[in-house]
């Protein structure tokens, strides 16, 4: 087996004095994982754990084989990581090949290069006609893909997608789609989301949170069998059964 690409342990994080993290432990490997969760689930805060945001109380974060609570080791990690945040500023008067090129220059890449990855990252998502527009002249599609060109220009090895489809109409997320399976040609994904057709469509593996627990860890069919342990006229896919079965089971032991 493959080493992790990230992995928690043993890890405790709190918000002020709320627990959101008592004791968890979990991995993403190679290819792409989808975090699956209700709101409050701790999904942002575990994916800002992995790319060094925020520090846990105690336990271990590895990123890309590097412990994020060493300084120098974090500011590797932060160079080989992409990260795309649920909200994150694009500035209106820039063009749109400026703000590419200005997220690989503060990771580090030269001005030339940040230009030169730029014009490529933008051909590689379908871009390259808007590259000379304002970012205020765009629509909402095109800015969350102008947001993840920012997070993939530097051509990182980890790419973490906080919530990337959302707001996204029905088009523009199979092209999300398409380009998530490039992406995963050149590196690991770890990407949040709570629209169940796009685990479907994208995911290698599939972790479900909740409460600040792992409930689950595995494939879509292995999260689908779990649709036979609810009611056969609950609505949904087999994966949205599936995954509300095992938020049910999860609840269910917790409160017992």
């Amino acid at each position: 087996m493959t080493e992790p690409v990230a992995r928690c342990k043993s890890v405790m994080f709190k918000y002020f004095r709320r627990p959101v993290f008592n004791d968890l432990s979990v991995s993403v490997r190679g290819g792409i994982t989808c975090l699956l969760g209700p709101n409050g689930a701790g999904k942002s805060t575990l994916m800002s754990l992995m790319a060094t945001q925020r520090a846990p109380g105690s336990g271990l974060v590895e990123v890309l084989g590097r412990d994020a609570s060493r300084a120098a080791q974090r500011e590797e990690i932060r160079a080989r990581v992409g990260v795309l945040a649920q909200s994150y500023p694009l500035v209106g008067s820039m063009s749109v090949v400026t703000t590419v090129a200005y997220a690989g220059w503060a990771q580090g890449l030269s001005r030339a290069r940040a230009y030169r990855q730029a014009e490529a990252t933008l051909e590689a998502l379908n871009l390259a006609g808007i590259a000379g527009r304002r970012i205020r002249t765009l629509s909402g599609g095109q800015r969350q893909r102008v947001g993840l060109a920012t997070s993939m220009v530097h051509e990182p090895e980890f790419l973490i997608l906080d919530e990337p489809s959302a707001g996204l109409d029905p088009e523009a997320r199979v092209g999300l789609r398409r380009v998530l399976l490039g992406a995963a040609q050149r590196c690991s994904v770890l990407l949040s989301t709570h629209l169940v057709d796009d685990v479907v469509a994208v995911s290698d593996a599939i972790i479900v949170l909740d409460q600040g627990q792992v409930l689950f860890c595995g494939g879509a069919r292995e999260l689908e069998a779990f649709s036979q342990r609810i009611p056969a006229d609950v609505p949904g896919t087999a994966l949205e059964r599936g995954y509300i079965a095992m938020l049910e089971e999860g609840r269910a032991r917790a409160s017992g």
